[in-house]
């Protein structure tokens, strides 16, 4: 009998503690570390105390409106990936918030990338938002440096549509927003 190691499966509360721990990791390793974003210390610390808290990710997971899944290694425990999915709430005049879909986070801990898990997520998240969401677009941001995200992206099918500034402190981070219409709408197309 063959054992499946990694599965998908929903986040449950007792999560919220591993996906900030693999958030705040995979965050340092993409924008400080891989892009080299010019972060002062004192900024990442307060962003990563507020914004990818243990308390911050367990209110996503209890949010009825929104869905968390994580990959996680059977073999050990490990959560090695997760995404968040929910409401549309980028900064773009053509989105609608109670109608639209987002992807708001996917996050691949850094030795399990290229391994097809940020798919499997992704085709997960795709198709929650297309049944919560029924022929609207989805959106989502990524720093506009970080090309590896967006070629993902684009072989989804989403386009970039817009720009915004976000900050981290005082440092700026140029963001861009993508949108990926429903497969309705991209069916009536052809």
């Amino acid at each position: 009998m063959t054992t499946i190691r990694f599965v998908v499966r929903r986040a449950t509360s007792s999560d919220s503690d591993a996906i900030a721990q693999l958030s705040q990791q995979t965050w340092r390793e993409t924008y400080l570390e891989d892009l080299a974003l010019p972060i002062p210390d004192h900024d990442v610390e307060s962003y990563l105390r507020t914004e990818k808290s243990s308390q911050w990710y367990a209110n996503k997971i209890a949010d009825p409106q929104e869905a968390t899944w994580v990959m996680e290694d059977t073999t050990t425990g490990e959560i090695v990936a997760f995404v968040i999915v929910g409401r549309c709430e980028v900064p773009h005049p053509e989105f609608s918030r109670n109608r639209d879909g987002q992807i708001e986070y996917l996050y691949v801990r850094r030795d399990r990338q290229s391994q097809g898990f940020g798919k499997q997520l992704m085709n997960t998240a795709l198709s929650w938002l297309e049944e919560q969401f029924p022929e609207r677009p989805v959106w989502l941001t990524t720093l506009s440096c970080n090309l590896k995200s967006q070629k993902m992206y684009m072989n989804y099918g989403f386009t970039t549509v817009g720009e915004f500034i976000s900050n981290v402190g005082n440092t700026e981070r140029h963001l861009i927003v993508m949108r990926r219409e429903s497969r309705f709408a991209i069916q009536n197309l052809c």
